[in-house]
């Protein structure tokens, strides 16, 4: 739920509050739920105080690999 909720705001920084209030679920399991998925790249946090993370969008691997 979470990781859908930041890839749909792909452009914005959100506190685990914030996302508690769209997605009505625990701030607190949000914020375990979001440095879990920093340590995974999914997510990055992107200031301290108040910790705000946006989504990480992955890489496309076939721009790697169109010129061979």
């Amino acid at each position: 739920m979470v990781l859908n909720f930041m890839a749909a705001h792909p452009d914005e920084a959100f506190t685990a509050t914030a996302i508690s209030r769209s997605i009505e679920r625990s701030s607190g399991a949000i914020a375990n739920s979001l440095v879990t998925l920093a340590k995974r790249g999914t997510v990055r946090q992107v200031t301290d105080q108040p910790r705000r993370y946006q989504y990480v969008p992955a890489q496309d691997d076939s721009s790697a690999t169109a010129g061979n």
